[in-house]
């Protein structure tokens, strides 16, 4: 049925949606993105040359397509943005995409968005969006369809609102299957995970450094028979009032600080107690480590906390998966990565093998096939794949809408 269809591509990044209806035989006829050196991966890989702003695209100048297709920009809905939605621009361009839609009537549309937009504004933007939709007449589900990456076998949780609508006229969007956590698909990471790769993503420096700090604390922990905190780590409110983190490093004044440390004392009270009580019971066993790891220069901000959410003991950092982020070291089990973002100082570190993820094994996280051609910069790939749509996920869901297929296999 799709074998002959045409679709535009708009906000395209580096095609996630341009590899997956390629999969089911369709063409595309157009392609736009704002980002130029997504412009240049999506020329190489596809031999189209995208346009930029889609604001500034003449519609009716648009040739015939069947399938509009969109990752409008997830900064304005996301938490990790300041969630204004509408009231940014990028948030905005939804609305530019419906001249298009009301223009050229496209028989299906998917869009993809971040999970955030099912209950950003408290539900409204979804409100919206669904109203504009049926005004254009289209039909979408009821409820924002929220799917994760893992439950098509993909070892990367990555949960996203995908959109799919049908122009009324073709009939009933097909009937969703029952959609919840236990979809979730057993993986791992040996799965795209390569033996030999480049020097340059060996640990080195700080992150090393990291690495081994932590690996003794849970050695001693595990040699001791003690249970590794489920709660977050903060080993700088251990001993003290937090001096020295980013709590207080702004502060102009004594009586600043004083109220500053009193304020997040406050807010993670409960933390923060555990914390200490932790250091408490076991001072004999953690002294010897704190002084060593205070020790090194490069031994702080956020690596000196850790979020352990790998559920057992017994383990090292050799064994697990890591990402260094603001909140802390995350630490987390080997069968999947953590959702993919576009911040390069947050790639996920493989333990078992003492290195970074590669840029190749992120486009594999998002599904795009070994002969895709990655950006030649690690810092714009790592950032491009990052802000990509997963490309299974996405044809899975092309399948079931247009083609009746199940949306799970």
């Amino acid at each position: 049925m799709s074998n002959d269809m045409k679709f535009i591509d708009l906000c395209c990044g580096i095609g996630g949606f341009h590899t997956a209806l390629r999969n089911l035989g369709m063409t595309c006829s157009l392609a736009a993105d704002i980002d130029e050196e997504c412009r240049k991966t999506y020329l190489a890989n596809y031999n189209v040359k995208p346009v930029g702003d889609l604001r500034q695209i003449d519609v009716e100048k648009i040739t015939g397509f069947d399938v509009l297709c969109a990752g409008f920009p997830c900064q304005p809905f996301s938490k990790a943005g300041h969630q204004q939605g509408f009231d940014d621009t990028r948030g905005s361009l939804f609305f530019d995409i419906c001249k298009i839609i009301q223009y050229h009537k496209p028989k299906y549309i998917l869009l993809e968005n971040v999970r955030n937009l099912a209950t950003h504004d408290k539900g409204n933007t979804w409100r919206v969006i669904k109203s504009k939709l049926k005004e254009l007449k289209y039909s979408t589900y009821e409820e924002p369809v929220i799917l994760n990456t893992l439950y098509f076998g993909v070892p990367q949780s990555r949960e996203r609102v995908v959109i799919m609508c049908k122009r009324l006229d073709l009939g009933q969007l097909p009937t969703l299957p029952d959609i919840s956590r236990k979809l979730k698909q057993n993986t791992s990471l040996e799965s795209i995970m390569d033996n030999n790769v480049d020097e340059k993503y060996s640990l080195t420096g700080k992150m090393l450094i990291t690495h081994t700090i932590w690996d003794k604390f849970l050695s001693i922990l595990n040699t001791q028979g003690v249970s590794i905190p489920k709660f977050p780590i903060w080993t700088d409110w251990w001993d003290s009032d937090g001096n020295g983190t980013n709590v207080t490093k702004r502060c102009s004044s004594e009586a600043e600080k004083q109220e500053k440390q009193l304020q997040f004392y406050i807010k993670y009270k409960r933390w923060i107690d555990q914390n200490r009580t932790f250091y408490t019971e076991h001072k004999h066993l953690l002294d010897p480590w704190l002084a060593e790891s205070r020790s090194h220069p490069q031994w702080s901000g956020a690596v000196r906390k850790m979020e352990w959410q790998v559920g057992e003991n017994n383990l090292g950092m050799d064994n697990i998966l890591w990402s260094p982020r603001g909140s802390g070291v995350r630490v987390k089990k080997t069968n999947y990565a953590p959702t993919l973002v576009a911040m390069t100082s947050m790639i996920p570190i493989y333990g078992p093998k003492l290195r970074s993820l590669t840029p190749r094994e992120c486009a594999r996280l998002q599904s795009f096939p070994d002969t895709f051609h990655i950006h030649e910069n690690d810092k714009t790939a790592y950032k491009q794949f990052g802000n990509a749509v997963n490309v299974t996920m996405i044809e899975r869901c092309a399948r079931f809408l247009i083609n009746g297929e199940p949306l799970f296999l």
